[in-house]
């Protein structure tokens, strides 16, 4: 392994991959990518992989808006294929956030630029055939928006930053930073250290561990998130855009069309705390097939009998207001982007983006990215929006 880079990127998730794709873009060649296990092999692997720009605050929607033109134009922009689908997306909630959905969806399109509108129980059954809300529920209808493939989306960033000159290491832990006063100077790895003015930590709750020696502490909790794979009901149509990705609030699940005939469906309730982000992936609890089951067929009744096809289970990195940690460390050439939360897979193209416009250029331009400074938990600065109502579940954790 080389012993010294222009920049190191610790971690190789999606987020770490599109980080190291976007500062060869802009020119930095000589760029080295570390990976403790595998590409995607963590959170990124085990993500639902939405593709969507609802949020209740306007930070995040900026970021998850900027993402989706890379989605849209990933050939011709990145190469390889990511696997995005625009099925449609559906954001639905129950009689008491009404009144929130309205706000937002204002928010969205006047303040943000999202393309989205609230419909009705009529709109909704005729872009969802099968589709029923309940008296008092209302949907949120995005067009350009659905899911894409979360590991072929890390390989083709991955694949992009080795095409201009990254070099990826695959199986080499980063066991410590190295640095000289006030400036980072490399890191350290069971292969040796190296040399570099230039550190990204992209390696989600490992980074807690890494910058403790400086002072500083990541307030990021460990917390298990839960998938259940089911046979696709059979009114709805085979094919990966087989039906809308729905994000249900008033049922606690969200659902993407997954393969040709299959539903991919996560719940908020089924997302549980960890003792370590070391406890690696996880077996699903055996309530999971039922409870998926029935999540999805209280909104399309086809699913009532949908046979389980499979589980997964992964961690995620949670902090305390449920947005990423993006920006600058405690020392110069220091630079965080962890923290997702469970919903960094939509944003990461933009991520990249910001992180290497920061780097490199002193600031980010893509979209505005200092609300997610490591230092708002200390300042009390916390990322807050129109919420819903929470979700009843063990973690407290929404759907992604």
């Amino acid at each position: 392994m080389r012993q010294t880079a222009e920049a190191v990127v610790v971690g190789g998730g999606v987020i770490g991959a599109s980080i190291a794709f976007h500062l060869t873009r802009l020119g930095l060649r000589d760029v080295l990518l570390l990976e403790r296990g595998r590409l995607a092999g963590q959170a990124t692997g085990q993500s639902g992989a939405l593709v969507r720009t609802h949020y209740t605050n306007a930070p995040e929607a900026r970021l998850a808006l900027a993402a989706i033109p890379w989605f849209e134009q990933w050939a011709e922009r990145v190469g390889g294929n990511c696997g995005f689908v625009p099925t449609g997306f559906l954001q639905i909630v129950g009689p008491a956030d009404t009144a929130a959905l309205q706000r937002n969806i204002m928010m969205l399109r006047d303040h943000v630029g999202v393309d989205t509108r609230l419909i009705d129980a009529y709109e909704a059954a005729a872009l969802q055939p099968g589709l029923s809300l309940a008296e008092g529920e209302q949907a949120a209808y995005e067009p350009r928006s659905g899911y894409a493939n979360p590991v072929s989306t890390t390989l083709a960033l991955a694949e992009a930053a080795q095409r201009n000159g990254a070099e990826i290491q695959e199986g080499i832990a980063v066991s410590g930073l190295r640095w000289s006063a006030e400036h980072i100077t490399g890191v350290e790895t069971a292969s040796g250290p190296v040399e570099s003015p230039i550190v990204i930590l992209a390696n989600g709750g490992w980074a807690i561990p890494l910058v403790a020696p400086l002072g500083l502490e990541l307030p990021m909790r460990p917390v298990l998130s839960q998938i259940a794979v089911l046979h696709r009901a059979p009114e709805l149509p085979e094919g990966v855009a087989g039906h809308l990705t729905l994000i249900d609030r008033a049922r606690g699940y969200y659902a993407r069309p997954h393969e040709i005939d299959l539903t991919l469906v996560g719940l908020s309730g089924l997302s549980n705390d960890l003792a370590t982000f070391d406890d690696g992936l996880h077996s699903y609890d055996l309530e999971l097939p039922g409870r998926a089951r029935a999540g999805i067929a209280g909104r399309i009744a086809g699913f009532s009998k949908a046979r389980f096809a499979y589980g997964r289970s992964g961690p995620l990195d949670v902090t305390p207001d449920r947005a990423a940690i993006l920006g600058r460390g405690p020392i110069d050439g220091l630079f965080l982007a962890v923290g997702m939360s469970g919903s960094g897979f939509k944003k990461a193209p933009a991520i990249g983006a910001c992180m290497a416009e920061l780097i490199l250029q002193g600031a980010a331009t893509t979209a505005p990215i200092e609300p997610f400074r490591p230092q708002r938990f200390a300042e009390n600065d916390l990322i807050r929006g129109d919420d819903y109502a929470p979700i009843t579940g063990r973690s407290g954790v929404s759907p992604h």
